[in-house]
Formats: C-alpha cells, structure tokens, sequence
C-alpha cells in the first residue's frame, strides 16, 4: 500500500458526487432548460408494449394512436411509437 494514498474505508467514496450523475439539461429555444433526456426515450415501443405500459385496452390504443393523440408513426400496418414522444404526450408537454 502506498503512503499517502487513502483507501476506500478512510472515508474517500469511489462513487461520484450526485451532481456528476445527474443527466445535463439543455436549453430549448426559448433558453429554458429542458428536462433531460432518459436513457430509454429513444425505445420504440408496439402497441402491445403500449397496452401494458399505459394499462389500457387494446381498442383504446389503436383508437388513440389512429386519432394521432399519442404521437407515432406506421410501419408497414405495424404501429411504432417512441417511449419518449409517449413521455411527453402524458405529461402535456406533446
């Protein structure tokens, strides 16, 4: 062991501070901060994962994707949408 270098259980954490972990914000373009982005926005979810995610009917979210309220987009006959756009959509911001 090395004289001057403190170990782990002297009370240095090899964890970094919360502030480092935290996700940056970014500024939208009216220059306020916009929440961060998840990790898993950019999934693309099915309307069956939409079924479970949201704990509505099938019919309801076929309904809803075909009225476009929850922001998506067909491929082929299949509905896609992104767990992101979908976040946004709950909370008002889409």
């Amino acid at each position: 062991m090395q004289e001057g270098v403190p170990t782990a259980h002297e009370g240095v954490s090899a964890v970094p501070p919360p502030h480092r972990l935290e996700p940056k914000r970014r500024l939208d373009p009216s220059g306020r901060h916009e929440p961060p982005q998840r990790q898993d926005d950019d999934d693309v979810l099915t309307v069956d994962e939409l079924v479970v995610w949201l704990r509505l009917s099938e019919s309801t979210v076929l309904r809803l994707l075909s009225e476009r309220a929850i922001p998506a987009r067909k491929v082929g006959h299949q509905w896609r949408v992104r767990r992101g756009r979908v976040r946004d959509w709950l909370d008002g911001r889409e």
